[in-house]
C-alpha cells in the first residue's frame, strides 16, 4: 500500500503539468489519446536513457566520478560531465527522438502549437519515470521539490527543440535553423541546470533566474504559435433553434434574444448548427464537417 501511495504520489505532478500543456493548444485541441500515448513513450524512453547514462558514468570522466562519491568533493569538470554529457544530451536526444519518430510524420501534428504540446507530452512522461526512481528511493517527500521544480524544467528543456519542429512541420522560414540551434540549446540548458544544482553550493539558487527566463521564453513561444496558427480564426460558437421563433441562437444561451423565449437545450439538439456558416451540426460534433470550424459551447471572443 505504501509503494503505491508513492507511485501515485509521483505521477501526480505529472498529471497535473500534462492536463495545463493540453490546454496550451487552444485553437485546435490534439486528440487526447495521442497526447496521452507520447506521455507514455517519454516513460518508456527513459529506460534506455538510463542505461545510456550509467554507461557513460562507468567511461571516462565518469568513472572517476564514482571512484569520488563519499571519499572528495567532485571537481567541477566531473560535475559539468555529468551534468552535460551524462544528463542533457542523453536526455533530451531521447526525448527529441521520441517526437520525431512517434508522431511528428502524423496528420494531427499539423501547427507549431502541437510541437509544444507533444514535446512537453514527451517530457513529463520521462520525468514520470524518474520521479518513480527518486520516489521510492528517497521517499515522497522528495516530490516536494522535484514535483513543482524538477519536472516542470523537463518541460521547460524540451520545448526549446519542440517548438522549432513545430515550425519545421509548418515550414515556417528558417525553422531548419531553429531546429539545429533549439536542439544543442535545450540541451544546454537542462546541463545548466543539473550542473548548478549539482554543485551544492549557493549557485544552485542560480535555477531560479534559468527556470525563469526559460519560462518566459515558453511564453513567447505560445504567443507566437497562436498568432501564426491556421485554426485561430476557425472558432465558432455552436446554436440552436428558438422553439418559439426558430431564430439561431447561442447554445450558452438561456433566453432567445429575438422573442425572449426560454431556450431548451436538450429537445432541440438536433437542431444544433455551426455559429460560422450556419451548416447543421450532429450530436456531439466536435468540428463543423463544411468549413472546418471548431465548435465551442461557451462564448467565445477573437483572440
Amino acid at each position: 500500500m505504501q509503494a503505491l501511495a508513492v507511485v501515485i504520489g509521483a505521477f501526480a505532478p505529472g498529471v497535473f503539468w500534462l492536463w495545463l500543456v493540453y490546454r496550451w493548444d487552444r485553437y485546435h485541441p490534439e486528440p487526447r489519446w495521442l497526447v496521452i500515448r507520447t506521455f507514455l513513450w517519454g516513460m518508456v524512453v527513459a529506460i534506455p536513457i538510463a542505461i545510456a547514462e550509467l554507461i557513460l558514468m562507468l567511461g571516462g570522466i565518469g568513472m572517476q566520478c564514482l571512484e569520488q562519491l563519499g571519499e572528495a568533493p567532485l571537481s567541477l569538470q566531473s560535475i559539468a560531465y555529468e551534468a552535460f554529457i551524462v544528463a542533457g544530451l542523453t536526455e533530451e536526444a531521447g526525448k527529441f527522438l521520441v517526437v520525431r519518430l512517434s508522431i511528428y510524420k502524423s496528420l494531427y501534428f499539423d501547427e507549431a502549437t502541437d510541437g509544444l504540446v507533444y514535446s512537453a507530452a514527451a517530457a513529463l512522461g520521462f520525468a514520470t519515470l524518474e520521479n518513480i526512481g527518486y520516489a521510492m528511493s528517497f521517499g515522497w517527500q522528495v516530490m516536494l521539490l522535484r514535483g513543482p521544480i524538477s519536472t516542470f524544467a523537463h518541460v521547460l528543456f524540451s520545448v526549446v527543440w519542440g517548438y522549432p519542429l513545430g515550425l519545421r512541420k509548418v515550414a515556417y522560414p528558417r525553422s531548419r535553423l531553429y531546429l539545429w540551434l533549439g536542439l544543442p540549446g535545450a540541451m544546454a540548458a537542462h546541463g545548466l541546470f543539473d550542473f548548478l544544482l549539482f554543485t551544492q553550493s549557493w549557485y544552485a539558487w542560480l535555477v531560479i533566474p534559468l527556470m525563469g527566463g526559460l519560462a518566459a521564453a515558453l511564453v513567447l513561444m505560445l504567443r507566437h504559435s497562436r498568432r501564426i496558427s491556421p485554426y485561430r480564426e476557425k472558432v465558432a460558437e455552436m446554436q440552436v433553434n428558438c422553439s418559439n421563433c426558430y431564430a439561431k441562437v447561442p447554445y450558452y444561451a438561456n433566453f432567445c434574444p429575438v422573442c425572449g423565449e426560454a431556450v431548451d437545450r436538450n429537445t432541440h439538439r438536433e437542431g444544433n448548427a455551426c455559429g460560422n456558416c450556419g451548416a447543421l451540426l450532429g450530436k456531439g460534433a466536435i468540428y463543423c464537417t463544411a468549413c472546418g470550424s471548431r465548435i465551442v459551447k461557451k462564448p467565445w471572443r477573437k483572440q
